[in-house]
């Protein structure tokens, strides 16, 4: 990556995770580089496959080996390059540095336990609390999220989903983080938690001035919560920037064709314009350009070599064979 900053929470660089397995090799994610700064909110953004969650599993050194494999890359979380700690130190860099949301709250708890013990379990092994101020602060914690202390003697399934997700993002603050990856949070909420649990999220990020990564295929959420934004495909990052620039000044085909996916109020046409075709098969990616296949401005050289980044400004760039002509407008 071309530029390097004094307040970097995270630095992804050429990050590459392959699955192996029986049938092949799925690239899930290729030569991806990410910048996350103290105080951002970085939004990881593209269609389910792309990539998204394989790269904050891999922040965490958390994919699943078999059938995992990082074949490169560097990742340096909070001034410590990850690949070379021991599990036993990546198990204090889990919860304490960096933390994470993941998109199912039905699964991601303990039914077994009380969710105030998930809770103060955390602050017990990060900040050595004993038994009673780890759950005192657990209680803290939930009246943070807007959960009544008292119920923290209550097992998950006497929850609702949408106060389920507020019990995984009170453990993912218990130990104020630097870095909260929120993977696809609000999937499982109805629309009205959905902007409750966000409103929340958002409030107790700046509260504590952490970093956050938002992963999601919500444009609306990633307006809402994020100040950069990564357009992933095939993962790769095809298009970055802040947010107005992406949103206002979009320049890659694929971002553009998200946003003419979506339903405008004020546009009276039947039909929506998807993108057509699919994700392309990460065991089968092409040569090329992964998106060429569904681009009505590719050429032949869209298909026979990846395409470098061109800079809009001084960070935003997109990854199209196009801008090679200066007179190329989407």
């Amino acid at each position: 990556m071309d530029k390097h900053y004094d307040d970097e929470v995270l630095r992804v660089e050429d990050l590459t995770v392959y699955y192996e397995t029986a049938e092949g090799t799925a690239k899930a994610v290729n030569n991806l580089d990410l910048v996350v700064r103290k105080g951002k909110t970085v939004g990881l953004v593209g269609e389910t496959g792309s990539g998204k969650t394989t790269t904050a599993l891999s922040i965490l050194r958390l994919v699943p080996d078999p059938p995992g494999v990082i074949k490169s890359g560097k990742i340096i979380l909070d001034g410590m390059d990850i690949f070379t700690l021991t599990e036993g130190e990546m198990d204090m860099v889990r919860g304490y540095h960096a933390s994470m949301i993941f998109q199912d709250p039905m699964t991601a708890l303990n039914p077994l336990m009380t969710v105030g013990d998930q809770i103060a379990e955390t602050l017990r092994i990060h900040e050595g609390l004993n038994k009673a101020d780890s759950i005192a602060k657990a209680q803290e914690m939930l009246k943070v999220v807007g959960i009544p202390p008292e119920r923290a003697k209550e097992y998950p399934h006497q929850f609702s989903g949408g106060m389920k997700q507020r019990v995984v993002i009170a453990i993912a603050l218990a130990c104020q983080p630097k870095l909260m990856i929120a993977d696809e949070p609000t999937t499982a909420l109805d629309v009205t938690i959905q902007a409750q649990v966000l409103r929340e999220m958002k409030q107790l990020k700046e509260k504590s001035d952490m970093s956050m990564i938002m992963i999601t295929h919500d444009l609306g959420i990633i307006a809402q919560m994020c100040d950069e934004v990564a357009v992933i495909y095939a993962g790769r990052i095809i298009e970055y920037g802040e947010l107005r620039e992406v949103f206002k000044d979009t320049k890659h085909p694929y971002t553009q064709g998200l946003f003419d996916s979506l339903p405008k109020i004020n546009d009276t046409r039947e039909m929506l314009q998807p993108i057509p075709g699919l994700m392309p098969d990460p065991m089968e990616l092409p040569e090329g350009c992964a998106f060429a296949p569904r681009c009505k401005y590719a050429t032949e050289k869209c298909k026979q070599g990846l395409p470098p980044k061109h800079y809009f400004g001084d960070t935003h760039y997109a990854a199209c064979w196009r801008y090679e002509d200066p007179e190329f407008r989407l």
